[in-house]
């Protein structure tokens, strides 16, 4: 890796939203001569965003290092995919009675979300997240078919593009803000760049909405803490306990910040 390329980085932030309708929203931030510059905030189409996506990583993919933050679960859970496909031995011997946490439901990532965040991630099961993992899956599937530098995240080894599925709505968790992290976040969108974008508030002054746009920013600024070498952006956790690391290459692995 040059150092050129090393100090060039585009984060791409998707919303994901479903298969129709108008609501996907999409950020792209570029890192260059350490500032942070907005160069998109929008809400596109399913098939608009493929098409936006794609010319991103056409234009910037030889001179930039590029980290795709996704919002929406880019695996199902083990026992789910065993029903999908049809292999039901040992599905009810699996599921143990009394057990709080259902393993078709939810991931060890959604379980070690709620453990050490106390913020449950929605099922990407038994939720409207099933749609929107359909799309974000299908569309990462033809971008790595498309992009030979293109890696998913836990699944691939990392390349010079790198998708990663994140989670805003950690921002609502009552851990992160009781930690330094949140009031960097926030220094962070209340900067003139982000003033036109609604939806933060959310977040930071307890409003009741929020906004496909301004989710899609955060996704892009978690990109940024990916690689964890701006100092005005919390950094993003690459690490994977242990224990979880094989089941996580199967399930996908929500990437969230570093607790200080």
């Amino acid at each position: 890796m040059t150092r050129e390329l090393k100090n060039k980085e585009i984060s791409i932030g998707w919303d994901v939203g479903g298969w129709s309708g108008k609501n996907h929203g999409l950020c792209i931030l570029e890192y260059v001569d350490s500032e942070i510059k907005l160069l998109m905030a929008t809400k596109l189409s399913i098939y608009k965003i493929k098409e936006t996506i794609e010319e991103i990583l056409s234009q910037y993919q030889h001179t930039h290092i590029i980290t795709l933050g996704i919002d929406a679960p880019l695996q199902f859970p083990e026992l789910f995919k065993e029903i999908i496909n049809q292999n039901p031995l040992n599905i009810f011997n699996t599921l143990q009675d009394g057990k709080k946490e259902n393993p078709i439901a939810w991931r060890a990532t959604d379980l070690y979300i709620k453990n050490h965040f106390c913020k449950t991630p929605l099922s990407a099961s038994f939720s409207f997240l099933t749609s929107n993992a359909t799309v974000a899956i299908t569309l990462i599937g033809e971008l790595k078919m498309k992009f030979s530098d293109f890696s998913v995240l836990p699944f691939d080894q990392e390349k010079n593009i790198r998708a990663i599925e994140v989670y805003p709505g950690l921002l609502k968790s009552t851990i992160l803000k009781k930690n330094s992290v949140f009031q960097k976040y926030q220094q962070i969108f209340e900067h003139i760049r982000f003033a036109e974008i609604e939806g933060f508030e959310y977040y930071f002054q307890e409003a009741k909405e929020k906004t496909d746009v301004a989710d899609s920013v955060i996704c892009a600024v978690y990109g940024l803490g990916y690689r964890g070498i701006l100092e005005s952006v919390p950094k993003i956790k690459k690490t994977i306990p242990k224990d979880l690391l094989e089941i996580a290459k199967k399930e996908g692995w929500i990437y969230h910040p570093v607790i200080l």
